[in-house]
């Protein structure tokens, strides 16, 4: 900062010198002159004054400029500091959330190519909802927290290994077997159902003496309110405890509202493993 002071310092220094040369050859112009005036003189003399003062308060000035930008620095550190801190704990108790709706709303295309803009805009809303209602974040600094949230995510997924191995490429046939066979890995007694007859049930599985019906729907879009209405019909016609509908994909708003008022339950294939904890069929530590 002294460097910054003494430069600026220099400078105006040296227009001053210019200014008192120029005021010194108009004196002398003055002094041969008949016709010179007190008058005359103080203006110059007055002028040489404002130009001193505008040099001191300059100085001033600059000084005052470089101590507050050094001060704005300091805070900006301690600001980002701040919203490095409070965002993690924000965010820990819903990445298996973030980490859920990532597999299920990024979609590769018939060439390969990644589509996120299904994720980015569910991130948006857990963003503005979660993270910028808990703490105030300035402008400025949205990207940063933006990068705190995606790195956790990321992290996260990077550091767990996954229970479920990615089933978005098997066939919607293989995909129905791929289920069962994640119950009956977890503690269910499971079967895929006739392809013909089965009042909507894909999956009819046992846990001790609970018995579920699921809908197994393998979709590139969501998952609708027909799938809901149909697994309803299947648990009456089965006397089954639990009905599901399990999906790659997400669900609308219809079919989780019809889901949420029919007691159904909503599940991702990756969630099947822990379906029996979730139940309380499962003692945890």
């Amino acid at each position: 900062m002294s460097n910054e002071i003494s430069r600026i310092q220099t400078e105006l220094k040296a227009q001053i010198l210019l200014i008192e040369r120029e005021l010194d050859a108009e004196l002398a112009r003055f002094s041969g002159a008949e016709n010179k005036s007190k008058r005359g003189e103080l203006l110059i003399a007055a002028d040489l004054a404002k130009e001193k003062a505008r040099f001191e308060s300059g100085d001033a000035t600059a000084e005052a400029r470089i101590v507050a930008h050094e001060q704005a620095k300091k805070d900006d550190v301690v600001l980002t500091e701040k919203i490095s801190a409070k965002i993690p704990p924000l965010v820990k108790p819903y990445l298996d959330k973030l980490l859920l709706k990532k597999k299920q709303l990024v979609r590769v295309d018939d060439y390969g190519n990644e589509d996120v803009s299904a994720f980015i805009k569910e991130l948006n809303y857990f963003f503005d909802k979660t993270i910028k209602t808990k703490i105030d974040i300035p402008y400025n600094k949205e990207d940063l927290a933006w990068k705190i949230v995606v790195d956790l995510i990321f992290a996260y997924e990077n550091n767990t290994p996954p229970k479920v191995k990615n089933l978005d490429d098997v066939s919607p046939i293989d995909f129905e077997h791929q289920c069962a066979d994640l119950l009956n890995q977890s503690g269910w007694t499971a079967r895929v159902t006739q392809a013909s007859g089965d009042q909507g049930i894909d999956v009819i599985a046992t846990y001790e003496n609970v018995k579920a019906v699921f809908q197994v729907k393998k979709y590139s879009q969501p998952v609708g309110n027909s799938a809901v209405q149909e697994i309803i019909a299947g648990k009456a016609f089965e006397q089954a405890h639990v009905a599901a509908v399990v999906t790659n994909s997400t669900f609308t708003a219809s079919a989780k509202k019809l889901a949420n008022a029919t007691g159904v339950f909503l599940l991702h294939y990756s969630e099947l493993p822990d379906f029996a904890e979730e139940l309380g069929l499962v003692e945890t530590e």
